[in-house]
């Protein structure tokens, strides 16, 4: 393991502070509605130390797509329970739906905006680890190949997308985790 030096360390609180204060911000306001200096305030900082870390307000934002991925990668990919692909899928979404809620209803309601593009940038590394169950359902024959894996992808975080969206539209008040279970169990069971 790297140790980090005192300098390395503070760099790196500097980047998440200012990160968590424009998380917050965008929670508050909408990321159309802060500006960089805004942030750079909230986090403590000059706005100079701000493009430091983030080259642009957009880049914040990324970073936030970043971390997600980031999570399923670490946490997820290889840490679901079932060696059943299509009970794979249903578990995957629901780790999703738990992120998604651990970011909170007021985050989420910013995000999910129809100019917000980072949910359809391809070969992210949440859709490459549900692309790769697929696969291997595919494989063993348990999902068809009707349908290319990336068509099934892409179709299966359509439904998931539009499961968060409803919890933003009823302001958080249906279960997304039980939601998304039973959504994806019933999409799922088409699939075969």
């Amino acid at each position: 393991m790297i140790k980090l030096t005192s300098r390395a360390k503070q760099a790196v609180e500097t980047k998440n502070r200012i990160y968590e204060c424009g998380v917050n911000l965008i929670g508050k306001y909408g990321f159309d509605q802060i500006t960089v200096e805004q942030i750079a305030s909230e986090a403590g900082v000059s706005v100079g130390t701000y493009y430091y870390y983030f080259e642009s307000k957009f880049e914040l934002f990324k970073e936030m797509f970043k971390r997600a991925d980031e999570y399923f990668l670490n946490k997820i990919a290889d840490n679901l329970e079932s060696n059943i692909a299509l009970e794979q899928i249903v578990e995957f979404f629901e780790k999703y739906a738990d992120f998604t809620y651990e970011n909170g209803i007021e985050i989420v309601k910013k995000i999910y905006i129809s100019n917000n593009k980072m949910f359809i940038t391809e070969n992210r590394p949440m859709q490459t680890i549900l692309q790769s169950i697929i696969e291997k359902g595919q494989s063993s024959g348990e999902i068809p190949k009707s349908m290319s894996s990336i068509e099934l992808t892409n179709m299966l975080f359509l439904v998931g997308r539009g499961v968060i969206f409803d919890w933003c539209l009823r302001d958080g008040n249906i279960n997304l985790k039980t939601t998304m279970k039973k959504v994806m169990g019933i999409v799922t069971k088409g699939l075969n």
